[in-house]
């Protein structure tokens, strides 16, 4: 953070703020700042296009979204595999570590052929709508991104006044002027202009008097939001322009030391960035791939992501031919920068994250009568982890609440709850707080396939004597991941998850595993199915299990995942096969036992869960596809022992962020 209001600082002694102001606008600014840090992601994957059954490893970058310095403060990330019906495929939580955030996720055998995404965030990144992380995957081909066609006519209006911004960029400057479509402008304007909500210029405009911006003035590089502000500092309209992002550019250079082979045929390759500054070092990810997968112009990078992806709302994923477009300078003139309301933060208005930034782990819940739902003061909480011999106890608050910090344990972890009153009696119920994970609503960048050839190039295949090479043959599933249909009431389900999908999901909960479902949310432990909305009001989707309906109250925390066989899900007119009782919608457990009774209700004050720990990375085996993959590399300047193979044929791609908050991008073969 020092480092951040260092910069603005900086900037601002060469910035021609407005007198009256008498730096008011920029101790405002720097109060939101303070208030309300905001991060951004990367995710750097050792490929962009896999197989079903692969393995996806990936690091991914966390920075904080003004001066991209890796000084974020969130100590988990989650990284999701979205399929292309926006289902969550797989969901993992990384712990930062030495490497910073270094993970995998694994693909389900037998997923469709499609486009995938990666999308990774913090808690405190939840904050905002519009701004998602996302990281295109192929499976089963390659593929490439096509730009986003942005519609200037949806620009947020702010008011009706019949007014212009015009920008332009010219040699070596930018100019900016306004102009009215009937009438000359009399009242009074002033030109806001920063980027990434760093201040660069503030001051009186009117027509006939454009603001001219030197180039050298411009010191940053990105999205650049200029705002017309009337008298009360009011906006009136704003545009943002996408002006020099070389000017965030750390270049690098790779090249062979052909002088220098070890014995064992490793060639030394030399990594160097002549521009790095004094005491600046790099902290970047490195993979060596295989050449003849797809463009690189047709991926998105780092570069693109962090200057263009995540400063326009609503903007899905750009390719990395967004940087070079001629176009790129004014392809975002008609969208919006909403990280914070300038015009509210102008005006002394201030605010808070409604999401905290996450700095540990925690289990927290509530603790009632069994008669009334009243809560329980000073009651005891019991915490147990056997299988690492854990213990814990805490007492709850007037208002029945408990919690439990510091719980960073990694994924699989078990945990037993259970709950007394001050005098130690056991009649009382447990309510445990679920995670919960946002659904993705939005959209997903336009792509074109370049390749459709699935042939796996991860391996060589040795043929024995006398073989014959056959062609090889292809076998996709076109069904959806979540159909399982064993039996006449799967069939005619909406949703299935059989038990290979719930064990490739890796679901802590049945909440969790419903809440992938669209049309079904999670509320208070009771679900509903679109919406549940009755004339009488809400009313939950009736719970079978094993065939038989328990009543709506029953906690289905007390179901554990590894007891479960499948779960169906319906929702529309498929609900007449349970009957008046499914008008609602039907939830219907199987177990693996199938022998379910009404009488088997555990204890009301004793729970037994699995949260979604933290994943341990594991070691990355090469292969023929990818012969190199290093997460995580930190300095000024990197010396890599690579196979000879790399020699030829393959590509060098390099991405991360200096310390100084440049980042690092390079793609192409090794020079000689």
């Amino acid at each position: 953070m020092r480092k951040l209001l260092f910069t603005i600082l900086l900037i601002c002694v060469h910035t021609a703020l407005y007198a009256q102001t008498d730096n008011v606008l920029l101790s405002r600014i720097l109060r939101q700042v303070q208030l309300f840090p905001q991060e951004k992601t990367y995710v750097f994957t050792d490929a962009d296009s896999y197989q079903a059954g692969q393995r996806i490893n990936l690091r991914v970058f966390l920075v904080n979204a003004v001066v991209h310095q890796t000084d974020s403060m969130s100590r988990y990330v989650y990284v999701e595999l979205l399929n292309p019906e926006r289902l969550v495929v797989k969901r993992v939580r990384l712990l930062r570590s030495n490497q910073d955030f270094v993970g995998y996720i694994d693909i389900p055998e037998g997923v469709a052929k499609g486009r995938y995404m990666l999308r990774s965030y913090t808690q405190n990144m939840l904050n905002l709508e519009g701004y998602e992380s996302l990281k295109s995957i192929f499976i089963g081909g390659h593929g490439k991104l096509l730009p986003f066609k942005y519609d200037d006519t949806l620009s947020e209006s702010f008011s009706k006044i019949d007014i212009y911004l015009n920008v332009k960029r010219l040699s070596n400057s930018v100019k900016v002027s306004i102009s009215s479509g009937n009438n000359i402008v009399k009242n009074e304007y002033r030109l806001f202009v920063h980027c990434r909500s760093i201040p660069l210029y503030f001051g009186k405009i009117s027509e006939g008097k454009d603001v001219i911006l030197c180039r050298d003035s411009l010191s940053q590089g990105g999205i650049y939001s200029f705002q017309l502000l009337d008298g009360n500092l009011k906006t009136v309209v704003e545009k943002l322009f996408f002006l020099y992002p070389e000017k965030e550019h750390c270049a690098i250079s790779a090249k062979w030391d052909a002088s220098d082979t070890t014995d064992d045929g490793m060639l030394p390759c030399l990594i160097t960035a002549d521009g790095l500054r004094e005491g600046e070092t790099m902290d970047v990810s490195v993979r060596v791939e295989y050449a003849g997968m797809n463009d690189v112009k047709g991926r998105s990078n780092i570069l693109s992501h962090l200057l263009f992806d995540m400063d326009v709302a609503g903007c899905p994923e750009e390719p990395a031919s967004i940087l070079s477009s001629k176009e790129a300078e004014g392809l975002a003139g008609g969208c919006n920068w909403k990280r914070y309301r300038m015009d509210d933060v102008i005006r002394g208005g201030c605010k808070k994250g409604r999401i905290g930034i996450e700095k540990t782990a925690v289990i927290r819940g509530r603790v009632e009568t069994l008669i009334g739902h009243k809560p329980i003061k000073e009651g005891v909480v019991n915490l147990i982890s056997p299988d690492k011999g854990f213990y814990a106890m805490a007492k709850t608050d007037a208002q029945g609440r408990f919690s439990f910090e510091g719980m960073d344990f990694p994924e699989g972890t078990q945990y037993v709850l259970n709950a007394f009153t001050k005098a130690g009696k056991s009649w009382v119920k447990l309510l445990l707080d679920e995670e919960d994970f946002p659904p993705y609503a939005g959209q997903f960048p336009s792509f074109e396939w370049t390749e459709h050839d699935t042939t796996r190039v991860d391996a060589m295949l040795d043929m024995p004597k006398d073989g014959v090479l056959m062609d090889e043959v292809h076998v996709f599933s076109h069904q959806p991941a979540y159909a399982s249909r064993s039996d006449a009431y799967a069939r005619t389900a909406d949703f299935s998850f059989g038990l290979r999908d719930i064990e490739s999901i890796g679901a802590t909960c049945l909440h969790e595993l419903l809440r992938r479902i669209p049309g079904v949310t999670v509320d208070l432990g009771k679900c509903y199915v679109r919406g549940g909305a009755t004339v009488g009001g809400r009313r939950p989707a009736a719970v079978a299990i094993d065939g038989i309906f328990v009543n709506e109250d029953y906690d289905l925390d007390n179901i554990q995942m590894a007891d479960v066989e499948r779960v169906d899900v319906f929702k529309g007119g498929s609900t007449v096969i349970w009957g008046a009782i499914g008008g609602m919608g039907v939830i219907s457990i199987t177990t693996k036992k199938g022998d379910f009774k009404t009488d088997d209700v555990p204890l009301t004050n004793t729970k037994i869960f699995t949260t979604l720990g933290y994943q341990v990375p594991e070691c990355f085996t090469p292969n023929q596809r990818i012969p190199v993959w290093l997460p995580s590399l930190r300095g000024r300047s990197f010396r890599l022992l690579l196979p000879s193979v790399c020699r030829s044929g393959y590509r060098l791609v390099i991405e991360g962020v200096t310390s100084e908050g440049r980042i690092v991008s390079y793609a192409g073969a090794l020079e000689e």
